[in-house]
């Protein structure tokens, strides 16, 4: 597997070199932490390398995703109608709202009980008809929020599933491997989710807020990476006028 960079040099070298195609990465924050703002920083970085993005939306009406997204420079209307972005709308799917907007792919039959057969048949469309040859890369927006909608014990399950269908087809596709990243909010979600999700991640960045500072704590607490050296005390994170900023 190649190593693909995330096109922030700091985090490169804190991850040990950049990330392995056809991994995962899990973001953990809190509340009032920026850190997600990070999977749209990889994400614009890879976009200009030719990449494909497929959002997984299960907590936010599409207005207020490209609102809350738009604060960090990535507009998703613009990529997803450049070519380069797909969204699998669930919250949409589950709650009956119809977009007029090619990117944006729902199901209003979709339901915690059919939710995996409907994903996989979403999924295949975006696959076939935008993704085609281009390199995936996921940002599951949020994991707390889908929890939410399937129920924990039900939505361990689902990914569990998941992870043998993406295993499944890293066997028998021949295609550019993916990424995926998945984005999750500790104080929406129980430990035991976190640890089930944290098992199947080969990456792990989580993100400390303050209540008096803007300036927040990252620490990678993992990488398959022999290059990896974790770092005592961790990192600096901020977003400033929309820029990521890690020291």
């Amino acid at each position: 597997m190649g190593i693909l960079k995330t096109g922030i040099r700091v985090l490169d070298n804190a991850l040990g070199g950049g990330i392995l195609e056809d991994t995962n990465l899990l973001i953990i924050y809190d509340t009032y932490s920026s850190g997600w703002a990070l999977a749209f920083e990889i994400l614009r970085n890879r976009i200009a390398e030719g990449d494909f993005g497929v959002m997984i939306n299960s907590v936010l009406p599409f207005s207020s995703l490209r609102v809350e997204i738009n604060s960090i420079g990535f507009d998703p209307t613009e990529e997803g109608r450049r070519g380069n972005l797909a969204i699998i709308d669930m919250f949409a799917s589950f709650y009956r709202v119809e977009y007029d907007a090619g990117f944006i792919y729902t199901d209003e039959t979709m339901d915690a009980a059919t939710f995996l057969p409907k994903y996989s048949h979403l999924y295949r469309r975006v696959l076939t008809e935008k993704i085609k040859d281009r390199r995936p890369i996921g940002i599951d927006f949020t994991i707390d929020g889908m929890a939410f909608l399937l129920g924990e014990r039900n939505f361990i399950k689902v990914f569990q599933n998941l992870m043998a269908s993406k295993e499944k087809a890293r066997l028998v596709e021949k295609r550019k491997r993916p990424i995926n990243i998945f984005l999750l909010n500790r104080d929406r979600i129980s430990s035991g989710v976190i640890s089930w999700i944290a098992l199947y991640s080969q990456y792990v960045i989580e993100f400390f807020s303050s209540p008096d500072s803007t300036v927040e704590k990252m620490i990678v607490r993992k990488s398959p990476l022999p290059e990896f050296s974790p770092r005592d005390g961790g990192y600096t994170f901020r977003v400033e006028h929309g820029n990521i900023v890690i020291e």
